[in-house]
């Protein structure tokens, strides 16, 4: 028991403070013991009350032997299959999605097929596809543990010489490293598009070819190229050229083989988009990941995004993950959500229209402090009542 205290001391420096030497000093003690096993059997009763800071503590002490959590969680829902209606809490989720489980498959085969021999018996259709994943992400090497929580979003702007010609910028998007997910890439050419139209007052669209170019890069450099059904009818720039007839959505490409994305709107509609993200703001979201799809707390699964200061530009997006965040909020907040995870872009609405907005053009508009192009933007594009911020959002990773 005073073992177990200590190492939750350790843990909640880690987690707030992320001091790691008096962290270090624990695992270090409990690795002289003879129990290892047992200290984490102990530690994991009631593995609900930890924070995901607190379990990847539990991962860095398991270290090589994450075959000892796994057969630990093992064990609890046997026995739970023995007295009542077995389920996983966001904990035991949170290790198994988290552990290294190529390495326990290698290390320890018997623990690894008794985990899946157990997880086989649940008979919820949610369930069955998060087990598939999970056993699919065992022939990944990972870590042996996952970094600490990052709750800024990733990815909001991309570097773009506007100078470039658009076979160069064509070029740029094909190899860029700041380039890293198919939305991203045609965000790129619809900024560049944009910078044409409003800086340099070129009035040419976006060709289809251009789009098509996109989509031949996006399957050479081997991301997922399938977008979900719900953004089909959004158009890139002021052609018609649509997400769908690119073949960018899973229906658009006739594929049996489902998105790895969600697109989730905002709940706030949106029309001073610009004074939004130069300000202190929340943005909500509401979101059920198939993970939770038997949450009872009261409210709404969701997520909030606030904005906060950045270095230049408009102000970044974070994550909200404290408790205090969602007081007074009819949203609540799971720890198996990522901020990693999501892209975020302005998607608007016209009378018989949806076009995407990249925050890297908005972003340049207010850096530049350029109010003449920004003011014709607002007026010549008509933010109407239906327009929003949107996440696109990995909800399954894609296997190795």
């Amino acid at each position: 028991d005073e073992l177990c205290y200590l190492f939750e001391e350790a843990s909640y420096l880690f987690k707030h403070l992320k001091i790691t030497d008096y962290l270090e000093v624990v695992i270090e003690q409990v690795e002289q013991l003879t129990y290892k096993q047992q200290f984490l059997d102990q530690y994991l009763k009631g593995a609900e009350r930890l924070s995901t800071s607190e379990l990847d503590a539990v991962l860095l002490l398991a270290g090589e032997e994450v075959s000892f959590v796994i057969e630990t969680i093992t064990r609890q829902l046997t026995l739970q299959f023995k007295t009542q209606e077995p389920r996983l809490n966001h904990a035991e989720k949170y290790l198994l999605d988290n552990a290294n489980l190529n390495h326990c498959k290698q290390s320890n085969n018997p623990v690894f097929n008794q985990l899946f021999d157990v997880l086989e018996e649940f008979q919820d259709l949610g369930m069955t596809k998060w087990v598939f994943r999970l056993y699919r992400k065992s022939d990944e090497n990972m870590p042996l543990f996952r970094r600490s929580r990052c709750n800024i979003i990733p990815n909001l702007y991309h570097k773009i010489d506007f100078s470039l010609s658009i076979p160069d910028l064509l070029s740029w998007i094909s190899s860029s490293d700041s380039i890293s997910n198919s939305l991203m890439a045609v965000e790129a050419l619809q900024t560049w598009y944009l910078y044409n139209k409003y800086v340099m007052s070129d009035t040419s669209s976006i060709s289809y070819n251009d789009g098509k170019q996109i989509c031949d890069f996006i399957k050479r450099r081997r991301w997922c190229e399938l977008l979900p059904s719900s953004m089909d009818d959004i158009s890139l720039s002021s052609s018609p050229v649509r997400f769908r007839s690119l073949g960018l959505t899973s229906e658009g490409a006739q594929s049996t083989n489902p998105s790895p994305y969600i697109n989730i709107p905002c709940v706030e509609f949106c029309s001073e988009l610009f004074s939004l993200l130069s300000q202190d703001a929340r943005l909500r979201f509401y979101f059920k990941n198939p993970l939770n799809e038997n949450c009872s707390l009261s409210g709404k699964c969701g997520f909030i995004l606030k904005t906060v200061p950045s270095n230049g530009g408009l102000r970044q997006l974070e994550l909200c993950t404290k408790k205090e965040d969602y007081c007074n909020e009819n949203i609540h907040f799971h720890e198996d959500v990522w901020a990693e995870d999501m892209h975020v872009y302005f998607l608007q609405v016209r009378t018989d229209s949806k076009y995407l907005n990249p925050l890297s053009w908005l972003d340049f508009l207010h850096s530049t402090n350029n109010s003449g192009t920004k003011d014709k933007y607002i007026s010549n594009e008509r933010f109407h009542r239906g327009s929003r911020f949107c996440v696109l959002y990995k909800a399954c990773k894609e296997s190795s």
